[in-house]
């Protein structure tokens, strides 16, 4: 009895800690959605990676989250590098992050977006960064300097069900999906499809700013800790880099700043919010950017390449694409696909993005023409919409006919064109519901785009041929374009960003 008794406490206590384990990483999941900047797949990934796998290793906040591409930098050079930024994060976090990544691993350099410099401690901020870290000496030496900075209990960074307990009421299936599935981030990376073109250009270059308004102190701790950065590498014999992604809210005083202080330790810096490195990456101010402070997966690559450019000309790196062995450790294909959504989203030149939209399997494409178009269509646009598996020639519509069509997967489910006005609908039975409608009356033009019975309409609504592509469901909008063929051809994208 004493025998079975002792077994059935044990299995209760495996059981308990089990359980509690899961609720306490499960219930933490208010950060985490496949469409944020998904620290836990950044730290996921990081402590998943073959031990001595890294060659360079990218710290910072989201900045580098969505400014770096690591696996552009391998693709293009070899470089095996891993952007380790978290949302806001101070140089605080940083430094407790970077001692963890070399438990494993070995990189020669260290770079260093230098936003946190200028950024304060929040709770908010340091909770995406200490919750998804593994309980080590690291998190508890990083928990212990935090303490004076923060006002939730130690108790609750220990054990985050303390804070999170109630959340059980708002568990959604996001929350599932983002448990089970950690192949959201690419080397660190997360790959968005969103683009601002509403920027100004010179709000992001810094040259003319005036460099005695707005300054802002760099903080105390963040210095404190920025030494501990430095004074680390130097001890390890690793190379330190200083650099600043684009960001609209940076400005020539926080540059000079940085600048001090990199003269003041000897270390290089590199500024991307100056003009001559804008210009070297080729910069586009209405391709490149997904918000005011962030670059998209289309900036990302051209800094990453660079990037890439500079540390092969200055450093020794292995060429990691010559090792057999080596593997990058990502869903390949999963990355190409959300890669090919990006661009999508970011080039203007019609020919192009019919390629590229050529590469999206599964997709729905919806398409409507608006205004007359007869004769319009270039040799190159014809064969790239007939690539998309349209029959009909679209330069062979008279002066008033309206066309839409229905595309799955490259077949046409549904094409028409008549005189004047045209409505498509879904089959009966069909597991998604459109109505693609096209008015051509010469006193009344109009294209609409319905999903699901949903009133809003998914066209531009612009002269010439408006086009919606969406995810196999139909229910995600990816891209929603107009190409003016009247215009050589000039193409509108829906901004993507929110």
């Amino acid at each position: 009895m004493n025998q079975k008794h002792i077994v059935k406490t044990a299995a209760f206590l495996l059981v308990f800690v089990l359980l509690f384990t899961f609720l306490n990483q499960f219930l933490t999941a208010p950060h985490v959605s496949p469409n944020d900047n998904q620290e836990q797949y950044v730290a996921e990934n990081l402590y998943n990676l073959d031990k001595d796998s890294l060659d360079v290793l990218i710290l910072g906040s989201s900045q580098v989250v969505f400014g770096i591409s690591a696996v552009e930098m391998y693709d293009y050079s070899g470089i095996s590098a891993y952007g380790l930024g978290m949302s806001r994060a101070s140089l605080l976090g940083n430094y407790y992050w970077m001692l963890e990544a070399f438990k494993r691993q070995a990189p020669s350099i260290v770079m260093l977006d230098v936003s946190c410099l200028l950024e304060s401690i929040s709770e908010d901020s340091e909770r995406k960064s200490t919750d998804v870290m593994r309980m080590s000496l690291n998190k508890l030496n990083m928990l212990l300097s935090y303490d004076e900075y923060l006002e939730d209990p130690l108790t609750s960074y220990l054990f985050p069900i303390i804070k999170y307990h109630s959340r059980w009421t708002e568990i959604e299936k996001n929350d599932f999906r983002a448990n089970l599935n950690p192949a959201y981030s690419y080397r660190g990376q997360n790959v968005t499809d969103k683009c601002d073109t509403t920027l100004n250009y010179n709000e992001i270059v810094i040259d003319h700013d005036n460099p005695e308004q707005d300054v802002r102190e760099l903080f105390d701790y963040q210095r404190e800790y920025f030494d501990k950065i430095v004074t680390f590498c130097r001890e390890n014999g690793k190379e330190l880099i200083l650099f600043k992604t684009p960001k609209l809210s940076w400005k020539l005083s926080d540059a000079a700043q940085v600048q001090a202080l990199a003269d003041e330790y000897g270390l290089e810096y590199l500024d991307f919010n100056l003009q001559v490195l804008l210009d070297a990456i080729g910069f586009d101010h209405t391709t490149d950017l997904k918000d005011k402070d962030h670059l998209n997966s289309h900036g990302a690559e051209k800094l990453s390449r660079f990037l890439a450019d500079y540390l092969r000309e200055h450093f020794d790196l292995p060429d990691r694409r010559k090792d057999e062995t080596f593997d990058l450790q990502i869903d390949r294909a999963l990355y190409e696909q959300e890669r090919t959504d990006a661009a999508l989203n970011a080039t203007t030149d019609a020919v192009e993005w019919l390629s590229l939209l050529k590469q999206h399997s599964p997709c729905w494409v919806f398409i409507a023409t608006k205004g007359n178009i007869s004769g319009a269509v270039s040799p190159e646009l014809a064969e790239g919409l007939a690539a998309l598996g349209l029959q009909t020639d679209l330069n062979t519509l008279q002066s008033g006919e309206a066309y839409a069509a229905a595309v799955k997967n490259f077949r046409v489910v549904t094409e028409q064109a008549q005189s004047q006005k045209i409505t498509l609908r879904s089959d009966e039975g069909s597991p998604i519901s459109y109505e693609v409608y096209s008015k051509n009356k010469k006193d009344s033009q109009k294209v609409t785009l319905k999903l699901d019975g949903n009133n809003t309409n998914r066209f531009l609504n612009e002269s010439g041929i408006n086009i919606v592509v969406c995810d196999i469901s139909a229910r995600t909008v990816l891209t929603s374009v107009v190409i003016d063929v009247n215009n050589g051809n000039e193409m509108m994208v829906m901004p993507r960003s929110d």
